[in-house]
């Protein structure tokens, strides 16, 4: 009788252990892709955007217009007879 009551705890002990085990590695899967899904929720925040930018200058913008702000804002370009004041008190 003590050599089954032996066996039956040492196959608890396992079994409990086995459980203890998967519900680590499945929460760490948890955690893991709820990471992974707000990393994609994060691109594709950035692509609406994008998205939306293309959108506008497709509806609003001709390619003239587009090609001006773009030089203006991301190059710093000027017309030849505009004078352009940058603040630099904030830099």
């Amino acid at each position: 009788m003590k050599k089954v009551l032996n066996v039956r705890t040492i196959l608890a002990v396992v079994l409990v252990a086995y459980l203890a085990i998967n519900l680590i590695t499945t929460q760490f899967d948890l955690v893991n892709k709820r990471q992974q899904l707000e990393i994609l929720q994060q691109q594709k925040a950035r692509v609406q955007l994008e998205v939306n930018d293309v959108q506008y200058i497709l509806n609003y913008e001709s390619e003239e217009e587009y090609i001006e702000r773009i030089a203006r804002q991301r190059l710093g370009y000027a017309n030849p007879d505009e004078k352009v004041f940058k603040d630099i008190q904030g830099e």
